[in-house]
């Protein structure tokens, strides 16, 4: 028995030795997979308290205090806290009460595991916050940590499955007023500061975390025994009047419609909304404090239905995260679309009954087909699902994709699974994941159980498969009927294609029109059911608009689209008809001459506005992308003629306000210039239509580049014109860009190769539109490889969709072979670019890659 207990004890230490001396985890740049896998095993009951002293001067340094408390598994690792900033920011460190022997590695603040304990651990922090995601401006703040910055404010364990609560104190110059997640537990008051304190919050991820805090005006509601406040900047009193009520309305229509459609009550302990001058974002949704751009939600009087459409979709996407992302959050950020899709996918069903007149499909038609096609058009398409080895990179994986695409996959799913099994399967994957973290495939197993369908494999196709398929139909007729149908489908290379779903084939005639439904499942696909019936005049093959790739058009179809689309009386019909005419213009099939006559000759035919917006945009598109500068002096002016009229004759002032954009866009003739220039001089109205002061702004700008002579004076006054500071700032800030001297401009562009320069990113996007508009070719394909250059830099400094905006402001106004060339000779330079900034670079590029 001795000897065998001798023995038993020399296995387990043996045992022992080998499992507490692990290999130990690679220190690198920002947060890697692995280490975040490590962390997520072996850390539990994790807490934050914070506290942030706020001077008023921007420029003066936030001292910060951090304890982080939680329990630990196993100590057989050094633990690794981030912290994007320089090594001198950290001041004092104390781990479990005794001063730490931390060392400070590759963005990492690591703590010796001899100082560590199984169980309960505490670690104190003294520091400087970081800057970078502070968004500090001269009389507010706010922060924005997704998708991996809270790391660049202040230490912590910054990834989305270590979810922790958080207790934060505040302290901000008296004048200003402070806003946070939790509810605010007290605030005092001394001589020159107010000091806040919060309640400590639910189990949030680190990139939800939020404050704001600045000289903010509140409005608050009541709604179902709950208040709600609305921080803002705004100084229009008109402006307030016309949409304070609206902007409530539909947030709490948002909230009531959640909670039913849930069976959930509101999860968090409050929801107010800060709405920020040029915000980079439409919204973001920290609970709480959910943050709003204010262009988005303070409406011009005279907006469009798609603007006033955008603003309740976006109040809807952002109070559905607050069940879909916030109290459920994906584990990892290459599936941060989970929580986009089922924010967009429900923000649809939520704005209908605030549009009874709308046609639903259609405006989910119009809302995201589009959006999605501009990327998998391209050679740069990528999945909804998405590899991500590393946070650092998380913000190239955001895109039209996620937030466009994975709406029109979610509503496949839901005919597939039926409306009722789809809300009873959400509701079972909330409730088991309430506060945590779940995967795609954690939902799929739960909806797996209440249907017949192979949904592992239809998400392979339409979530990890990149690109669309490419759609055509082959007829064959003899005595005007039909004796052959045939569909293929394709990939991008032309190999077959092995997408899966439902094809409404409408076979259109002038005075009717009849929809053939069948699976399409196989590479190619014969249909009898149309053998003997009369040759149609068009044929639309995703007839009832739910299907989804490049439809390229017959002969027959495009020409009689061409000519005679006002002839299609459905107004679902003759959007997708739209839709499929401008992609087979982008793919090739159409010229732009004939896609804007076309449109052209369609404007005063066209009465639903969802289909009009969508022409004109895109009319202005292919106006000055996929129309030459010699094409452009033929059919310039009798556009323009055209819009003039319609601009006067349109009673609907939602419509004209969509005009007037377009006309003050494509406007280069002389004497239309001098009318609109005219009509900004003086303030009048043009056709019964008053220029509101962002229409106004608009119009001065594009006037500027067109008239140079002009220039200063419009710029001038303009400025001098606008009475909101924070608007007033952002004219100033562009300013140079619309100067009458390449000098003056080259100078702006220069000043953007410093980080400090581009911290106002809205600013910074209208400077580069201005540089790059169409009229400036030549001058800003001297840019492009600049702007190229600074893309990597871009994305370190920059929030999650800079990187993305700024290549989309820098090709804008591009269109030539020379610009293809310089991209593709960047590329050929740069062999080992990253991945996921090289297919941002082939989807803003596109068109100009086109052109061999």
């Amino acid at each position: 028995m001795k000897n065998t207990s001798t023995l038993f004890l020399l296995i387990a230490f043996l045992f022992s030795a080998c499992t507490t001396n692990t290999k130990q985890l690679n220190i690198e740049t920002g947060v890697a997979k692995t280490m975040a896998a490590y962390r997520k095993a072996n850390i539990s009951n994790l807490k934050y308290q914070l506290n942030f002293d706020i001077p008023e001067d921007r420029n003066k340094t936030i001292p910060g205090s951090n304890k982080i408390s939680f329990d630990l598994q196993s100590t057989d690792q050094d633990l690794q806290i981030d912290f994007r900033e320089n090594a001198n920011l950290i001041h004092k460190v104390v781990c479990n009460g005794n001063p730490s022997k931390y060392r400070f590695e590759l963005e990492h603040l690591i703590i010796p595991k001899g100082e560590l304990k199984e169980g309960k651990n505490e670690i104190d922090i003294e520091f400087t916050t970081g800057n970078s995601s502070l968004n500090r401006n001269d009389e507010f703040l706010y922060t924005l940590f997704v998708p991996d910055r809270a790391r660049t404010a202040f230490p912590c364990f910054d990834q989305p499955n270590l979810k922790a609560k958080f207790q934060l104190a505040l302290s901000v110059p008296k004048s200003w007023k402070a806003i946070a997640n939790g509810k605010t537990e007290s605030v005092k008051e001394d001589t020159n500061k107010s000091h806040y304190k919060f309640l400590t919050t639910k189990e949030l991820p680190t990139y939800l975390f939020s404050f704001a805090a600045g000289k903010f005006e509140t409005i608050t509601r009541k709604h179902n025994g709950h208040q709600h406040t609305m921080y803002h900047r705004e100084t229009d009193p008109e402006k307030l009047a016309g949409n304070t009520d609206e902007i409530f309305r539909l947030l709490f229509q948002s909230l009531d419609w959640l909670e039913e459609y849930t069976d959930i009550p509101y999860p968090f302990g409050k929801y107010d909304i800060v709405v920020i001058p040029s915000f980079q974002y439409g919204g973001m949704e920290h609970t709480g404090a959910t943050l709003y751009n204010a262009s988005k939600l303070f409406l011009d009087k005279n907006a469009s239905k798609n603007d006033r459409l955008y603003r309740a979709n976006l109040i809807a996407h952002e109070t559905a995260h607050m069940w879909f992302g916030d109290l459920v959050t994906m584990k990892w950020f290459d599936q941060v679309w989970l929580k986009e899709v089922f924010a967009n996918f429900l923000a649809d069903k939520i704005t209908n009954p605030s549009f009874p007149d709308m046609n639903h499909a259609l405006k989910f038609k119009m809302a995201h087909f589009p959006s999605s096609y501009a990327v998998d058009r391209t050679s740069g398409a990528n999945a909804i699902n998405q590899v991500l080895p590393n946070l650092k990179d998380a913000g190239s994986v955001y895109g039209s994709i996620i937030y466009h695409k994975s709406p029109i996959v979610m509503d496949m799913l839901e005919r597939i699974t039926g409306e009722e099994e789809l809300q009873k399967g959400l509701q079972t994957y909330l409730k088991k994941y309430a506060y945590g973290n779940a995967s795609w495939e954690d939902l799929i197993a739960i909806l797996d159980e209440t249907t017949s369908s192979d949904l592992k494999q239809w998400s392979k196709v339409w979530v990890d498969k990149a690109g669309r398929p490419a759609i055509t139909s082959s007829i064959s007729s003899e005595n005007g009927l039909i004796t052959d149908l045939t569909i293929t489908q394709s990939d991008a290379k032309g190999n077959a294609g092995d997408w899966n779903q439902d094809l409404n084939i409408l076979l259109g005639y002038e005075e009717t029109s009849e929809v053939v439904s069948v699976k399409f499942n196989q590479p190619q696909l014969s249909i009898p059911e149309v053998t003997g019936k009369k040759t149609p005049d068009y044929i639309i093959p995703n007839g009832k608009g739910n299907a989804y790739g490049f439809f390229k058009l017959d002969a027959k179809t495009k020409q009689f689209l061409l000519e005679n689309m006002h002839k299609i009386k459905d107004d679902l019909v003759r959007g997708v008809a739209w839709i499929n005419l401008y992609e087979n213009l982008c793919e090739g099939e159409v010229s732009g001459k004939e896609f804007v006559l076309a449109a052209e000759k369609q404007l005063a035919k066209e009465k639903n506005a969802l289909i009009l917006e969508r022409m004109l945009s895109y009319m202005q598109s292919a106006y000055w992308l996929h129309v030459s500068a010699e094409e452009r002096l033929q059919i310039g002016k009798h556009l323009e003629d055209s819009l003039w009229v319609q601009l006067n004759e349109e009673k609907d002032m939602s419509k004209k306000s969509s005009l007037f954009s377009t006309l003050s866009s494509i406007a280069e003739s002389k004497v239309r210039l001098e009318q609109l220039f005219n009509a900004w001089k003086d303030e009048t109205k043009i056709g019964g239509f008053s220029l509101s002061e962002t229409k106004a702004t608009d119009l001065a700008a594009n006037l500027a580049i067109k008239m140079p002579e002009k220039a200063e004076e419009l710029v001038a006054t303009q400025i001098e014109r606008i009475k909101n500071p924070d608007r007033k700032k952002r004219l100033q800030f562009a300013a140079p860009a619309l100067s009458a001297n390449q000098q003056v401009r080259e100078g702006f562009f220069a000043s953007l190769h410093k980080a400090e320069n581009r911290e106002i990113e809205r600013w910074v996007l209208d400077g580069l539109s201005y540089l790059n508009h169409p009229l400036r070719e030549k001058e800003a394909l001297t840019y492009l490889p600049q702007a190229l250059e600074l893309l990597e830099e871009i994305q370190v400094t920059g929030d999650i969709f800079f990187p993305a905006n700024w290549l989309s402001a820098s090709y804008s106004g591009l269109q030539s072979k020379e610009a293809g060339d310089i991209t593709r000779r960047f590329l050929a330079e740069h062999t080992d670019y990253p991945e996921n900034l090289k297919l941002k670079i082939l989807q803003a590029s596109d068109l100009v890659l086109r052109k061999e």
